[in-house]
């Protein structure tokens, strides 16, 4: 990229659905958003796109990124070149209003795993200068959680200067941030502008007057028009010149988005300022051409760029390999999870503690049951019915907490097309599934005694269980890809698997009773197979034959008084119906098959899920 290069905003119109209720369901129609907008930027030049709210910022941005959704019109070039959204994603970056960053991670892995994920050459070097340029070296080893607002500004744009990109696009970069701070970013964009060549385009609602002099060009929009774009030294000129002098001691970018802006305290004020800027909008038309194709004066050339200021941006044409950013993504999941700060430990602590402490409160109810035929039964029944529902609850609630936070970070990612939703899924279950495996491995080791588990009893239990867990948690992730609020999600899932273990369990209703129609749903269910198999495991075994009616009192011959003579009975009676085959009902081998084909199939369901196109009205659930 170098100083001449130019980016060309020519006749743009666009236009987008608008819903009018709120919903998904609602009436939208079609609502021009640009109208005509022309603008031109040369390398090393920063251009301040002004407005108040409504007025096109973000969709100008969003048009030249080829991120609008939407009919447009018009054309965009970069050196002459169209602008597709390809070219972008190779050459630009984006920041957004709101950034969401990995909480775990420090400065320093944030920007690094950024560089990796865009399949950047000399990471560390690119790192430590970019921490150098925005202020950020002192707290490089700092969590993200932990900065500071104006940092966590900071850090946001660095992820994008990270890649050195010739374009850069930020939709109001200094939004809640106090004047020195606000002056510091825009201080250091023009710097990284002049610096590098680069062509740097940010929206402002509240341009102060001290980073007039950082910003080379202005576009002033109302409603979708664009009432100036030019140079910034002949704005003054230009309104001067059409009978728009700015007062001496005002700030000249304040005073004309003023000017440019709908009064809206009453009709009379709404319909005077609506004609002054309809009347505006045509003298720039026909008055202001001239100004928006000023050249720059005194710009940066490429030989006079300090060393190393070619962009290696311009060298993204290769996206990293598919195992290279399965890595990056699943070290960072790593990273951001077992960091050892606040939001590390919490995350870890959820992870593999949950459950353990859950079960262990569940097994204090269940320590001190005597072996005897009255209770025992019916005890270790309703043990492993809290089990199954401990293991569906923890799984959707680990997975509605810890989950929406690196959701929103793929969404942001995968528009910058740094990845799909089939390599973010794998990367998450390969983080996921070992510690949910460790955390059912601890979880079941606290109920070997009161069980009497062996060794391979313990493994057995504990892959039912994970495939249970793995089964929430995989409906939760695709519930969350179209539903915004994790609470709303959890709780309709959570709904979901009761629903499914009291129906397929057989711990409240035996499965011999349930009525044809609800027999035929439970097949479909993963409950049924987990129980089955869990009270198999746990129920048919030497133990629990012969046992007495109470402690006194021995089973006699009559069946009607004691009614099962071992546990295998109970298991026919509860878990088998009339006509089916009983080695096959209960067939521990074939039942954990079944748990775990029902937890791994909702994993590749999920990829394919999240590969699949989004209605507009879902995706914008995600968005900022």
């Amino acid at each position: 990229m170098m100083a001449d290069c130019i980016l060309d905003i020519a006749n743009i119109f666009h236009s987008t659905t608008v819903d009018h209720e709120g919903n998904c369901f609602a009436r939208t129609e079609a609502t021009t958003v640009l109208r005509d907008v022309s603008a031109r930027v040369h390398g090393g030049e920063v251009l301040a796109v002004l407005g108040s709210k409504g007025s096109g910022k973000r969709a100008l941005l969003d048009v030249i990124a080829g991120r609008a959704g939407g009919e447009t019109r018009g054309r965009i070039s970069l050196n002459g070149s169209l602008l597709t959204p390809e070219l972008f994603r190779r050459h630009g970056g984006y920041v957004a209003h709101r950034c969401h960053l990995l909480p775990g991670l420090t400065v320093r892995q944030s920007l690094l795993y950024a560089t990796w994920l865009a399949g950047l050459s000399n990471r560390d070097a690119r790192v430590r200068q970019t921490l150098a340029d925005l202020a950020l070296s002192q707290v490089a080893n700092r969590s993200v959680s932990d900065l500071t607002r104006p940092e966590y500004r900071r850090l946001m744009l660095g992820v994008q200067l990270a890649k050195d990109p010739g374009l850069l696009l930020l939709d109001e970069p200094t939004w809640d941030t106090d004047p020195l701070n606000t002056y510091l970013i825009v201080s250091m964009l023009w710097s990284y502008a002049t610096r590098r060549g680069s062509i740097v385009v940010l929206t402002m609602e509240t341009p102060r007057s001290d980073v007039l002099p950082f910003v080379s060009r202005v576009a002033l929009l109302c409603l979708g028009a664009v009432v100036y774009s030019g140079p910034t030294r002949s704005m003054l000129d230009y309104f001067a010149y059409i009978g728009f002098p700015c007062p001496e001691l005002e700030n000249p970018l304040m005073y004309y988005l003023c000017l440019s802006t709908v009064d809206r305290r009453s009709r009379d004020r709404f319909l005077e300022s609506n004609q002054q800027i309809s009347l505006l909008v045509e003298k720039f038309k026909v008055e202001g051409v001239l100004y928006m194709k000023e050249a720059p004066q005194g710009g940066v050339s490429l030989k006079d760029a300090p060393s190393g200021g070619q962009h290696k941006g311009l060298g993204r044409g290769i996206k990293p390999g598919c195992f290279s950013t399965l890595l990056a993504l699943y070290l960072r999941g790593v990273a951001a999870t077992c960091a050892f700060n606040r939001c590390g430990l919490g995350h870890l602590t959820a992870r593999i503690l949950l459950l353990p402490f859950c079960i262990a409160l569940l097994s204090i109810l269940y320590a001190y049951s005597s072996p005897v035929q009255a209770k025992v039964l019916s005890q270790t029944g309703g043990l492993i019915f809290n089990m199954i529902i401990l293991f569906y609850i923890a799984g959707t609630a680990v997975t509605a907490l810890l989950f929406p936070g690196v959701r929103a970070r793929y969404y942001q990612e995968r528009r910058e097309g740094l990845y799909g939703g089939a390599m973010f899924l794998s990367a998450y279950a390969l983080l996921s599934l070992p510690l949910s495996f460790i955390s059912t491995l601890a979880a079941v080791g606290i109920l070997v005694p009161i069980l009497e588990l062996d060794v391979s009893s313990w493994a057995y239990i504990s892959g039912v269980l994970w495939a249970s867990y793995i089964a929430a948690e995989q409906v939760m992730i695709a519930i969350l890809m179209v539903v915004g609020n994790p609470m709303m999600g959890a709780l309709a899932v959570v709904y979901a698997l009761l629903v499914s273990v009291v129906i397929g369990s057989g711990g409240v209703r035996s499965l011999r009773n349930l009525p044809d129609w609800l027999a035929a749903v439970s097949t479909a269910l993963p409950s049924r197979y987990a129980s089955l198999a869990l009270n198999h495991r746990v129920l048919n075994v030497s133990t629990f034959s012969n046992l007495p009616y109470n402690e006194t009192f021995p089973c006699p011959g009559d069946p009607n008084f004691c009614r099962y003579p071992d546990g295998k009975t109970y298991l026919v009676e509860r878990f088998t119906r009339e006509g089916e085959n009983i080695s096959e009902v209960l067939n521990m081998d074939l039942n954990l098959l079944v748990s775990l084909a029902f937890a791994f199939g909702l994993v590749i369901l999920n990829s394919v899920l999240y590969l699949l196109p989004l209605p507009a009205s879902i995706k914008a659930k995600f968005r900022e």
